[in-house]
């Protein structure tokens, strides 16, 4: 059984597809439900009737941020199993099945990703990462990759195809057991929009759960299209508001180059 959360904002053109691929998904005897929390000012939004599954819509009037957002829908969910989903996602038919199936006969899983592909079906390099901290990021960023030093952020040191425990996963598929969830204390609020997942993770490894990408599932990951300045800008500062949130509340450990 598993309680599948999605943060809506401004997303329904993308949703209604990713609630298909959820439809049209081999669950077998996997019963799941729906909760989509929605962080827009639109009260009503279209989505597909006649669903095999439960739907729940939660009305938050206002955009509260991604990690207040998905709290709210996991605290209202029936199910142990849990499932972050970006509305701007589509599933492939067999990837719940694939990866419940995995995730519910393996011990200290913390959370499990899965392979994220890009609409043109390349691989996603974010699908998997290293934790931010400066040693990792120092070569990163002066894209010393591209003189032929491997891209060990996006742990392209390993194949894309084998399962194998990760720093951090992809926030767009992230499945947890909601007893685990609350142990960590859940998503930190104080991340409005990004890193509330690399935080996550991080917290599941300092607890010693494992942080588990399984390539076996699969799903295509679609950018929104095309954005005007404002939105532009909005995004940018979001991003960099929380890195500098991320580099604070773990300042001893982010400038540190050893491990």
């Amino acid at each position: 059984m598993i309680s599948i959360v999605i943060v809506n904002y401004n997303s329904e053109n993308f949703l209604e597809k990713c609630l298909d691929s959820i439809q049209n998904s081999n669950l077998e005897n996997i019963k799941i439900e729906v909760l989509i929390v929605n962080n827009s000012s639109k009260k009503y939004f279209q989505v597909i009737k006649n669903t095999n599954f439960s739907l729940k819509i939660i009305e938050v009037n206002k955009n509260i941020g991604f990690s207040k957002a998905a709290n709210i829908g996991i605290k209202k969910s029936n199910f142990k199993t849990v499932l972050i989903l970006n509305p701007d996602v589509l599933l492939f038919k067999n990837t719940l099945f694939k990866a419940f199936n995995y995730f519910k006969n393996k011990k200290n899983i913390g959370v499990l990703g899965c392979k994220v592909l890009n609409d043109n079906n390349s691989f996603q390099k974010s699908s998997r990462r290293r934790m931010p901290f400066l040693r990792v990021l120092f070569p990163y960023i002066l894209k010393l990759h591209y003189l032929g030093l491997v891209n060990r952020y996006n742990y392209m040191d390993f194949s894309e195809d084998t399962i194998h425990c990760v720093d951090a996963i992809s926030g767009a598929f992230m499945m947890f057991n909601k007893d685990i969830f609350y142990k960590i204390k859940g998503f930190d609020e104080r991340f409005f929009l990004y890193f509330e997942d690399t935080d996550f993770c991080l917290k599941l490894n300092k607890s010693d759960f494992m942080v588990v990408y399984f390539p076996e599932a699969k799903i295509k990951h679609f950018k929104k299209g095309s954005r005007n300045l404002l939105n532009y800008i909005s995004i940018e500062y979001n991003f960099y508001l929380s890195f500098l949130k991320f580099i604070l509340k773990y300042r001893r450990i982010f400038f540190k180059f050893n491990n």
